[in-house]
């Protein structure tokens, strides 16, 4: 009994330390802390020079795929039948946009190399304006930066993120992968697959209409409201608490979270 609270005890003291590192990490690559010429700097550290701007017909485009190293991820609505991209950063070159075969690719990567301790290269923002009743597919990889967008019912979205919050609206499907950082949505209204090894995941709404999955490392799960279906929890160790559950539903939501609470409904 006694090497057990031990264990628990440790667990909890290394989540706190890894928690604070996670939060330091994300405000370093995220531009609230800035590092330059050997000394760190509290602040902002986005360009504001437009290095690309340009306007698709929405009728060209099937599907969007993103890779980002450094920089937030930034969809907004635009009342237009058009898609318009617009890329923030230092370097012409850096940017690659291209329209091909109803596929439209941004490819924003700094041609410097990266190392783990170089918090001095500046973050870059992609913004990307769609009609809200775009229903294709969002594809993103982002390495350091925030991931956020509006609400696109009809989309399929598939979040990548290595360091960076993600938040996102009222999506029809959610594939979301972050490693350090929370995860804040909506409503889902098809299905979801959402993995967290260190952060929260937070949801205000699940509608599903299909099996879906919820997998977190170290975080909380918290869900606010579900529709009538069976959820499936398992926590190694942490809380649980679901107030809403049918066994009988055909619809399941899988849970597994192994440090960190769950809670389902108010």
């Amino acid at each position: 009994m006694k090497n057990k609270k031990i264990i628990v005890a440790l667990i909890i003291l290394l989540s706190i330390i890894i928690f604070f590192l996670v939060m330091f990490l994300v405000m370093c690559l995220t531009g609230r802390i800035n590092y330059t010429n050997g000394i760190l700097f509290f602040g902002t550290k986005k360009s504001n020079n437009i290095i690309f701007d340009k306007t698709y017909s929405i009728e060209d485009i099937n599907n969007i795929n993103i890779r980002q190293d450094s920089g937030d991820v930034i969809f907004k609505e635009t009342l237009e039948d058009n898609i318009k991209v617009v890329v923030y950063g230092e370097n012409e070159s850096d940017v690659d946009v291209n329209l091909n075969q109803n596929n439209l690719s941004i490819n924003n990567m700094n041609n410097k190399k990266f190392t783990f301790f170089s918090f001095g290269i500046m973050a870059k923002d992609i913004v990307v304006y769609v009609p809200s009743t775009y229903n294709k597919e969002i594809k993103i990889k982002n390495d350091y930066g925030n991931c956020e967008m509006l609400d696109l019912e009809n989309a399929i979205v598939d979040i990548d993120c290595d360091c960076g919050n993600v938040k996102l609206g009222k999506i029809k499907n959610a594939i979301v992968k972050c490693d350090l950082g929370n995860t804040e949505i909506k409503e889902i209204l098809n299905k979801c697959d959402i993995k967290a090894d260190c952060g929260n995941v937070e949801i205000d709404t699940i509608s599903i209409q299909e099996n879906s999955t919820i997998k977190v490392d170290l975080g909380n799960i918290d869900i606010n409201k579900t529709d009538d279906i069976y959820i499936e929890s398992n926590v190694d160790l942490g809380k649980t608490n679901i107030n809403q559950n049918n066994r009988n539903s055909e619809i399941t939501l899988k849970i597994n979270c192994d440090c960190g609470n769950v809670t389902i409904g108010k």
